[in-house]
């Protein structure tokens, strides 16, 4: 896009808003789109791969720092981005931080169909990269390719370039939080969309007995022990009740 052509992008924004880096060279540049009704979004530093700024959700008080990232294709410009990246988690330690976006590189041989089959030192050093800063990649849905070149039979490949990943104390709600790639839109990249499943947990899971917790020798032990120290009064019954329910809490602890 040139300047003429975001003016008229961004008047058809309406209450979005828009932040960009222009396209240098082969780059395309990179674009964040926010509606300022959910979510404020404030820039905190922009590369030519990358725009870093903080997010703040209106409903959910939920706060993290959001990366949209476009890795460079050679292996030089790579390593660049990678310590840009690292630079930027060291600034903001206590922070959470979401790195999102296309990043032109595989962390696994599974992440790849067709082509060759090594694994080439710029997966290697991108392994160290996420590994060394203890991010967390967000599972995708079905781990699905989301890059193909479009070609035929033999000729055909695809990989997984585009991910999420996280670093901070969100690392507890991953289990709550899942990549899903949309249909393709004209790209050779399936849009990767990230929900945040944490609002839809259930609040009251019923117990269950896990046949597990056998494996732990001193587990009947345990039970005798708490069976045994227990005292309460009433009939039978009413201490068999009383009884059962202190070692459901027990074992919930």
């Amino acid at each position: 896009m040139n300047a003429s052509e975001i003016g008229l992008f961004e008047k058809k924004l309406g209450p979005r808003q828009l932040m960009h880096s222009p396209a240098i060279g082969a780059s395309r540049g990179l674009a964040i789109i926010w509606d300022s009704r959910l979510i404020s979004f404030t820039p905190l530093e922009i590369k030519q791969n990358w725009i870093g700024g903080a997010v703040a959700s209106y409903k959910n008080k939920l706060r993290f720092n959001l990366i949209n990232v476009y890795g460079p294709t050679q292996n030089r410009d790579k390593a660049r981005v990678w310590m840009e990246l690292e630079d930027f988690l060291r600034n903001h330690p206590n922070d959470v931080c979401i790195i999102g976006g296309d990043f032109n590189a595989i962390t696994r041989l599974e992440d790849k169909r067709g082509g060759s089959s090594r694994l080439p030192p710029a997966v290697v050093d991108f392994n160290h990269w996420i590994n060394r800063n203890s991010l967390l990649e967000i599972q995708t849905t079905e781990n699905a390719f989301t890059w193909n070149n479009r070609r035929l039979g033999f000729s055909n490949i695809a990989e997984k370039l585009d991910r999420f990943l996280i670093y901070g104390e969100l690392l507890e709600l991953k289990h709550n939080m899942e990549a899903e790639p949309l249909p393709l839109s004209g790209s050779d990249h399936f849009p990767l969309q990230l929900n945040l499943l944490s609002d839809h947990s259930p609040r009251n899971c019923p117990f269950k007995f896990e046949s597990m917790w056998f494996r732990d020798d001193n587990f009947l032990n345990l039970i005798e022990n708490w069976w045994k120290g227990s005292s309460f009064s009433g009939s039978k019954m009413v201490i068999v009740a009383n009884k059962l329910k202190l070692i459901k809490r027990k074992l919930l602890e």
